[in-house]
């Protein structure tokens, strides 16, 4: 790869049935499958993006979120340029579980600059919210993470910024852009 062609790390993280499966088809494939599926194990999928003069190639790491996968998910935090931690606007356990999501990513992590991101998905069930979009913007706050709220079955532009930005974020800290 020449010097403005990058390739990056992303890994997707949170509890099971969050929509980080969901959102990531979405960000890549502009598709959304109603039928929820499990993870089992990791899901890896690619897009090529541009941010200012630099070509990128993601590899999105979406990692099952499910307690028994939890020996497996280290081995492929290894490597990450970044992270996207994930809870559901309309469950209450995915939310407060957020800390424990990113003490498990940065325990195996060598670098703490490693730029973080946080999304409240389903944005779609707003009735049924149960987070304050102003309690989960002061999380975000307290660990240095932008926070985004998603809808992984509507889309928009909030998805695409979401891995533009976190992109963006790397190649400042590591003065390339």
């Amino acid at each position: 790869m020449s010097s403005n062609e990058y390739l990056f790390k992303i890994c997707a993280i949170g509890s099971g049935g969050v929509g980080k499966t969901s959102l990531i088809r979405r960000y890549a494939e502009n598709k959304f499958d109603k039928n929820y599926l499990p993870t089992l194990g990791v899901d890896i999928t690619t897009k090529k993006i541009r941010v200012g003069n630099n070509n990128i190639k993601l590899i999105l790491v979406d990692t099952a979120g499910q307690e028994f996968f939890g020996k497996l998910r280290p081995s492929y935090y290894r490597g990450a340029y970044a992270c996207l931690i994930m809870f559901a606007l309309d469950d209450e356990k995915s939310f407060v579980s957020v800390p424990d999501w990113i003490t498990e990513f940065r325990k195996y992590m060598s670098s703490k600059d490693i730029p973080l991101a946080l999304a409240g998905n389903k944005k779609d069930k707003e009735l049924e919210r149960k987070i304050p979009y102003e309690e989960a913007k002061e999380l975000a706050k307290s660990y240095d993470m932008v926070y985004y709220e998603t809808s992984a079955k509507n889309g928009g532009p909030e998805i695409d910024r979401i891995f533009s930005d976190l992109a963006k974020r790397f190649l400042t800290l590591q003065n390339r852009i």
